[in-house]
């Protein structure tokens, strides 16, 4: 196993360890506990919720940007060889004339 992969298998089992043990020596009452620890992974959920949303659209935000950069990329090389096709084709048609 890599050395970060026993890193966060290290962290679960010590987590899971903590949770255990903090159920177990709990002051409060079983169902007061487990409302408390419902009622904080709702909040969790959320906020992770609204992370993730934030961190999409900035992701998108980002791709549209560098579409729009290789969009102007492509487009300026296609005016260029328009531009170098011309001034070829004008080039042939006088050389064609002179003869």
């Amino acid at each position: 196993m890599s050395r970060h992969t026993n890193t966060l298998l290290a962290f679960v089992l010590g987590a899971a360890v903590g949770g255990i043990t903090a159920l177990l020596l709990a002051p409060d009452k079983g169902e007061n506990t487990r409302r408390r620890l419902r009622d904080g992974g709702a909040g969790g959920l959320r906020r992770s919720k609204d992370a993730l949303n934030r961190t999409a659209a900035s992701l998108e935000e980002d791709a549209r940007e560098k579409g729009q950069n290789v969009s102007d990329a492509v487009r300026q090389r296609v005016e260029a060889a328009r531009g170098a096709v011309s001034e070829a084709r004008d080039a042939y048609r006088r050389e064609m004339d002179r003869t």
